[in-house]
């Protein structure tokens, strides 16, 4: 597989990763909201959610962005992003070049 193609399925999966963990983060968002109104317990699915938001969000939930503005922190969400999806590339790439090489041998 070529560099272009790796490039292409990381940029792919970076847009997929910023769409989920933005999405789970507003759910996250939303259903703690309602549960501070009403002074309630932390439901299943908050909780499900919540973790699913910190593990998408990391590493730069640990990071101190206090201080930056706006626009800088928007750009570490997006690093984030762009660093999950080059990391799921790697199998991806790595299984398709196998695959390849058998198709290949056959």
């Amino acid at each position: 597989m070529s560099r272009p193609r790796y490039l292409t399925i990381a940029a792919v999966l970076a847009v997929v990763h910023l769409l989920l963990a933005l999405s789970s983060l507003l759910a996250s968002f939303s259903l703690g909201m309602g549960r501070f109104d009403s002074g309630g317990d932390m439901s299943q699915l908050e909780s499900l959610v919540t973790a699913l938001s910190d593990t998408l969000l990391s590493p730069i939930s640990h990071v101190q962005t206090k201080g930056l503005s706006s626009p800088l922190q928007w750009a570490v969400v997006f690093g984030n992003s762009i660093l999950w999806g080059a990391v799921l590339a790697l199998p991806v790439w790595a299984t398709a070049r196998l695959v390849r090489r058998k198709r290949a041998a056959f």
